[in-house]
Formats: C-alpha cells, sequence, structure tokens
C-alpha cells in the first residue's frame, strides 16, 4: 500500500484527504513512479471544485497533474521518446492523474528524464506551466518587432511564457499586481499594475501599440488588447473560456509531448529558464498546500513532496 491525496465530493481544499491506496504494477509500456515533487496547479483546483465538465465522476478521485520522482518498476517495452528503454532508478518528470501521491503508474510516453541540474521541485512543476506556455507561443507566435501585453504574468504560465517570448526577442509588457514587479523585472518584463484605467496605462508603455495579447487570468487582459486594437486572431486566452467563445479569440491546444517537456527541463537546468518555487508542503499538510494556491501568494509553485 501507498498513500495518495483522495476527495470524495466536489468543494474546496477541506474535502482532501489522504488514504492508503492499492499499488498496482506497471502494465506493457508502462513506468511506475516514486514520487519526490508534485507541484499545485489552479486546473487541480477547478477540478476538484467540479468546475470542469467531466460527465458522471466518480469518486474517490485523486488529484494532481504533474510530479518528478525515480523509477520504482518497469512494465515490457517501457520506453523514453527516443526510444531508449526506461530502467528502475531512473529520474523522471512528467504527468498523470492524480499525483499528489506517493506512488504512480504512468505510461513511458508522459516521462521525460530529469536533467542534472534540474531540482525534483522545479521538475515536478514543469508539465502544466510549461507546455501551457509553450503551446501559447507556438499558437501566436511573436518574436523580433513584436510587443506582448501578458495578463497574469507572475501566474505560473505567464512566468515561463514571458521567459520564452523574451528569448525570441519580443518585448513583454507584463500586467501584475505591484508587489511582484521587482520579480518581473527581474526577468526584463516591463510590468504594469492592473485594475481600472489598465489600457491607460499599458499605452504610456507601449505608446507604439502591441502586436499580440497573451491571456492567462481573465478577461481584463482580452478586453484591453481589443481596445488597443489588436487583432483577435493575435489573442490568446487561457482561463477565460467565455471569452474566448463570444468572441471568437484563440486559445492553446493542450497538447502534451514528452520530447517538449525534455527540452524544457534542459532550458530551465541551464537556466535559461526561471520558475521559482513558492512553498514546498508534506502530503499530509496537502489541504494547506491547496489554501496557499488559492491566495495571493507570491510569484512561482506550490509543491507537495509525498
Amino acid at each position: 500500500m501507498s498513500r495518495a491525496a483522495r476527495y470524495d465530493a466536489f468543494g474546496g481544499p477541506e474535502v482532501l484527504y489522504i488514504a492508503d491506496v492499492d499499488e498496482v504494477p506497471p502494465a506493457a509500456g508502462e513506468v511506475a513512479i516514486r514520487v519526490a515533487a508534485a507541484g499545485l496547479n489552479p486546473m487541480d483546483r477547478k477540478l476538484r471544485a467540479g468546475m470542469v465538465p467531466m460527465g458522471e465522476p466518480r469518486f474517490p478521485r485523486g488529484i494532481g497533474i504533474d510530479f518528478a520522482g525515480t523509477v520504482e518498476s518497469v512494465g515490457d517495452g517501457a520506453a523514453f521518446a527516443d526510444g531508449t528503454p526506461v530502467a528502475i532508478g531512473d529520474e523522471v518528470l512528467g504527468w498523470g492523474d492524480g499525483t499528489v501521491a506517493e506512488r504512480v503508474v504512468v505510461p513511458a510516453s508522459q516521462l521525460a528524464r530529469r536533467p542534472a541540474g534540474l531540482s525534483e521541485d522545479v521538475a515536478g512543476s514543469l508539465v502544466v506551466a510549461g507546455l501551457t506556455a509553450l503551446s501559447s507561443i507556438r499558437t501566436v507566435p511573436v518574436g523580433d518587432g513584436d510587443t506582448v501585453l501578458v495578463s497574469g504574468a507572475a501566474g505560473a504560465v505567464g512566468i515561463v511564457y514571458a521567459q520564452l517570448a523574451i528569448a525570441r526577442r519580443a518585448r513583454v509588457v507584463g500586467v501584475a499586481h505591484p508587489r511582484h514587479h521587482d520579480f518581473l523585472r527581474s526577468l526584463k518584463v516591463d510590468p504594469v499594475a492592473y485594475g481600472e484605467g489598465l489600457v491607460e496605462r499599458v499605452k504610456a508603455h507601449a505608446p507604439c501599440g502591441f502586436t499580440a495579447v497573451q491571456d492567462n487570468h481573465g478577461r481584463e487582459g482580452v478586453d484591453a488588447g481589443l481596445a488597443l486594437g489588436v487583432p483577435k486572431e493575435r489573442i490568446l486566452a487561457i482561463a477565460n473560456h467565455n471569452a474566448v467563445a463570444d468572441l471568437g479569440i484563440r486559445t492553446a491546444p493542450r497538447l502534451r509531448d514528452a520530447e517538449d517537456l525534455a527540452w524544457l527541463a534542459n532550458e530551465v537546468a541551464a537556466g535559461r529558464i526561471v520558475l521559482p518555487i513558492v512553498a514546498t508542503f508534506p502530503l499530509d499538510e496537502v489541504r494547506a498546500a491547496f489554501e496557499l494556491l488559492e491566495s495571493k501568494h507570491d510569484p512561482g509553485k506550490i509543491v507537495v513532496r509525498p
């Protein structure tokens, strides 16, 4: 037996509890991982709160998508994306269902090697934020000559997206609470406070206008982009799906690819992308971890270490 976070009904962090679960052996093509770190995401909260349509839910349910850990056992034919067989003892990161747990079993196709220099905490936080940011910048490409308005710039997706855009020689104006502005400046983002008067404030930062919008928070960034004259096809929203439906703007396909994850992991390990860790919690304190996630906290990721 091993332990995992579970819930039996939709609700707030109080519905979470720790349960003993059977340890299922990996089938062909699968790998069992002893989890070292599982980063929390806003999507985890939305799923737990019943905000994501899913048909008739089955309880109890696990929680968590991201993880990093050590390979414990391997099913027949399990291999990394490059064809190399997965071996017991390999240090990996990846994604699955119910990863806030001591042990998970996932297809080997959902794994990448954890490179030297990449901590378990950051590796265990990289999938959702990193791959969403990468999908976004591929959906609405930006580069030299672009000025991008990024809302929710101090959130995990915003942090990674801004660094990807700047590496492509775009200029980034990031919308965030003033207490996060020094952090954004450290990433070479030009910060602007959110709230009433946003359009006029961002105009002062980019008098020549904007060529793209990446909205990671809600309707405010989308509406500002439209008011600034950014074409709908150059506005992408990942948080406000009503805006996507109502206005016909774009969203990022939720594509997860192990080779993309390996590339991101190596970029972080090399110091070309920064993803801060705000706090870590043991498995028994999973409720407190989600309470922090759902409060206003410093830029970066919150991690459960089973």
